[in-house]
């Protein structure tokens, strides 16, 4: 369960540590390509508003609200939802280092069970940064998934601060405790496949992207923790599995080449980005 929720966990941990340019063997050598358009501005974001048929898009289709501690550090996401949970909030917690240590996933109304959400914690070593996962129950206090109490990610770094791989341990899959290891392959500073193999070695899933050439702006730092969306600098266009026929996507740009919105092509949902300024 918490695999797949995962991707939907807010951090930045790639913040601090940074994505840098590489190719398949993940050991760049060469500049970025198009370097005036990957530059970072002082431009942050504020909202993101979604029209449209957004049905079975995920979480980047919804309406999002941004609030900002300092510069590009989080404070907290709100996201409205028309669900039972109403509105979902996610909260930061930084180091001295301003690096994340802590994520909390809290529904506006408890479940059934009197639980609100979930908080990853994070831990940073050489090459390698461990997140684990709590319940928090609607008054707050913290207890381990009775399901999966032994789960823990592990995202290994290359030299540029990049995730190449990310073992997950104590996943609950048809009822057994498992692994998984997902491989990120680079391509002109974006990832462009990650494969993921189960715990026989035995491939899971093969997930393939192309990219436009215009700024990312989750480059360097998102609300959700995805390598794929914190490593790649250009925006994705195509997104397909290896028996799927692609997602396809089209941006329309301001002049600093970031986008302006988002348009989903087979269901026709557009996301429209709403940006302000800071002080760097």
């Amino acid at each position: 369960m918490k695999f797949a929720h995962r991707l939907t966990t807010c951090l930045l941990l790639l913040t601090v540590l940074g994505c840098q340019k590489a190719d398949e063997t993940l050991s760049p050598e060469g500049p970025a390509s198009n370097p005036d358009r990957i530059a970072t501005t002082n431009l942050r974001l504020k909202q993101m508003l979604v029209s449209g048929n957004n049905n079975g898009l995920g979480p980047m289709f919804v309406n999002t609200y941004f609030t900002y501690a300092q510069g590009r550090n989080l404070e907290k996401v709100t996201i409205p939802t028309q669900t039972y949970a109403g509105v979902t909030t996610y909260l930061y917690t930084y180091d001295e280092q301003g690096r994340v240590i802590a994520s909390r996933y809290l529904r506006e109304t408890p479940d059934n069970n009197n639980f609100r959400g979930s908080q990853s914690n994070y831990q940073y070593a050489d090459s390698t940064i461990v997140e684990t996962a709590l319940r928090v129950d609607a008054e707050g206090n913290l207890s381990p998934y009775p399901t999966e109490p032994n789960y823990k990610v592990t995202y290994r770094l290359n030299s540029e601060g990049l995730v190449y791989e990310e073992f997950v341990e104590g996943t609950v899959i048809w009822g057994s405790e498992t692994t998984l290891l997902s491989r990120y392959t680079y391509e002109n500073g974006n990832v462009v496949k990650v494969e993921t193999t189960d715990a026989n070695g035995q491939p899971v899933s093969t997930l393939h992207y192309e990219y436009d050439d215009k700024v990312n702006p989750f480059y360097k730092w998102t609300y959700m923790y995805d390598p794929v969306l914190h490593c790649s600098r250009n925006n994705i266009v195509s997104a397909r599995t290896s028996q799927s026929q692609p997602q396809r996507t089209e941006y329309t740009y301001n002049e600093q080449g970031l986008p302006l919105t988002k348009k989903n092509v087979t269901q026709g949902a557009v996301l429209t980005y709403d940006y302000e300024t800071f002080d760097k």
